[in-house]
């Protein structure tokens, strides 16, 4: 995974990218510190249902049961250093979250991020 750009090092996550489910596409945006979308992906079909618990990692926000879409974690991680980002490390660290990703609703994750070195 490539490291953090020396100048965001030590300072709070400006950018967050969300991944949702949406008309049966997963796509991808990244949203920098003036609420523009800076980067945006499409990552494929949602296809793929698991059960939700609610003390699954990051889950923790809401409560789910039920089949949901599974995050297609990896593509977004591809994605996201395609376009010069990283995950935030200290969201990575987080063991309420997914390798730092947080569903907030059923079809809807996110994931502080940086610009990558």
């Amino acid at each position: 995974m490539p490291e953090v750009h020396p100048s965001h090092s030590g300072l709070p996550a400006l950018y967050i990218t969300e991944v949702s489910g949406f008309r049966g596409r997963w796509k991808m945006s990244v949203v920098g510190p003036d609420r523009d979308v800076v980067a945006a992906a499409d990552l494929g079909p949602v296809d793929t249902f698991v059960v939700a618990h609610p003390d699954d990692p990051g889950r923790y926000l809401i409560a789910l049961d039920g089949e949901v879409p599974v995050l297609p974690r990896e593509g977004a991680v591809q994605q996201l250093e395609k376009h010069g980002f990283v995950v935030a490390e200290e969201a990575r660290d987080d063991t309420k979250t997914d390798h730092g990703w947080t569903q907030v609703a059923t079809a809807l994750w996110t994931a502080p991020c940086r610009p990558a070195a």
